[in-house]
């Protein structure tokens, strides 16, 4: 989520050849993108967490599980469609930064 905050992520774009209104989508989607990410990611690793805790497997639990929990929350709909927004938004970023990434020839 920090990383998603301080959009440090720009560093590793090539922001000069892309036009002002793809820099500021590039921006705005790798933000949401990374923070649901990690939102998701953070889940999965409180089921860790918890499965280490109590000493059975059986409670760690990969995105399926994250989501299904998620599902199971009030509002839990919301929460789904916002996670999968973010997920998607993390997939045209990914797409973006697959265009446009600083590649340094370091040998």
């Amino acid at each position: 989520m920090f990383q998603a905050y301080k959009a440090k992520f720009r560093h590793e774009l090539k922001l000069h050849e892309m036009t002002h209104n793809e820099r500021i989508w590039a921006v705005r989607l790798g933000r949401f993108g990374i923070a649901a990410r990690g939102f998701v990611f953070g889940i999965i690793g409180i089921f860790l967490i918890l499965a280490a805790i109590q000493i059975d497997g059986s409670e760690a639990r990969g995105l399926g599980g994250a989501l299904t929990v998620l599902a199971q929350q009030p509002f839990g709909s919301w929460i789904l469609g916002t996670v999968a927004l973010g997920l998607i938004s993390y997939g045209i970023y990914s797409v973006i930064q697959a265009r446009y990434r600083r590649i340094s020839n370091i040998i």
